[in-house]
């Protein structure tokens, strides 16, 4: 039993254990309310100096589920509010291929996690599946099982950004991974840029990747093979002569310009040279000591 908060807390499940914290599903034997509650005790002491350093410092004040601390024997609880748990992970596959539900979902994601106001190497901790869940109107929530097992505290937003941003790319492109075996070059292109962009960190905040996500199209299409490849290049190149022909044109005109020039000088400097090559001396026999004579023949 942990007293914290004016609630007799009672553990009704164990979501995980080790040496460092154990975090448990909790109810409250003063009010049968039906009401449940996360609740992770650390006790490792030095995660427990940094988890109560944090909790000091309100790296959880602006978060709307966490509801408190207490110190209690040789641990720090920290108790937050506990949703119903329909991990996203185990039921994704209900969205199938349609995507206009995987990119709400991927949304509803960003919007959660920004929502949830914790500084970046604790919001690190929300980024696996155990945390994330979603309703049936698939908007996604967090149930806030940190581990402070996994908490490294130099992680910053860029590393948040990323994580958080890989994430979402798998949720959208479930269905591609199964269908190609994951070769990223037959994904629609919109998603492979998007996923370029994951890897060079090219997302500076989670309002960034939001935007980019709510940008992708309704229907990606993946590239075509075969037949259709060379017909849809056929197009594009068809495409681009008709929209750049002003350009391409003079570029033509001026290359042939300056191809013509250039021939015309070289054929002027051929003839010089091959006028002072047949040069005839008019009759002279002698330059000093030098005979010219079998060179006039």
């Amino acid at each position: 039993m942990i007293a914290a908060l004016n609630m007799d807390l009672e553990p009704v499940r164990l979501v995980l254990a080790n040496p460092v914290n154990r975090i448990q599903v909790c109810a409250d034997r003063r009010r049968d309310a039906g009401v449940l509650y996360t609740v992770v005790s650390v006790q490792e002491p030095q995660a427990r100096r940094t988890a109560a350093s944090l909790a000091a410092e309100g790296a959880f004040a602006a978060n709307g589920d966490y509801l408190g601390s207490t110190v209690q024997g040789d641990g720090l609880h920290l108790v937050f509010r506990y949703r119903p748990e329909r991990l996203l992970a185990s039921r994704e596959d209900a969205f199938g291929d349609d995507f206009p539900r995987r990119r709400a979902a991927a949304e509803s994601y960003l919007a959660a996690l920004a929502e949830a106001q914790l500084p970046p190497a604790l919001a690190m901790l929300l980024l696996n599946g155990r945390c994330v869940n979603v309703d049936a109107a698939g908007s996604v929530y967090f149930n806030y099982y940190l581990d402070f097992a996994d908490y490294r505290p130099g992680q910053s937003a860029a590393d948040l950004c990323r994580t958080a941003a890989g994430y979402v790319f798998d949720l959208l492109c479930r269905p591609w991974a199964l269908s190609t075996g994951g070769q990223l070059h037959r994904y629609p292109r919109e998603l492979v840029a998007f996923f370029r962009k994951v890897q060079v960190g090219g997302f500076a905040s989670l309002g960034a990747i939001l935007a980019a996500v709510r940008a992708l199209p309704n229907h990606p299409q993946p590239p075509h093979t075969g037949l259709r490849l060379v017909w849809d290049r056929i197009l594009a190149g068809w495409a681009f002569l008709r929209r750049h022909s002003t350009a391409i044109f003079l570029a033509v005109l001026v290359a042939v310009t300056i191809g013509y020039a250039v021939w015309q000088i070289s054929m002027r400097i051929s003839a010089q040279n091959a006028a002072q090559a047949n040069t005839t001396y008019g009759g002279m026999q002698m330059i000093g000591e030098v005979s010219l004579a079998d060179e006039n023949e």
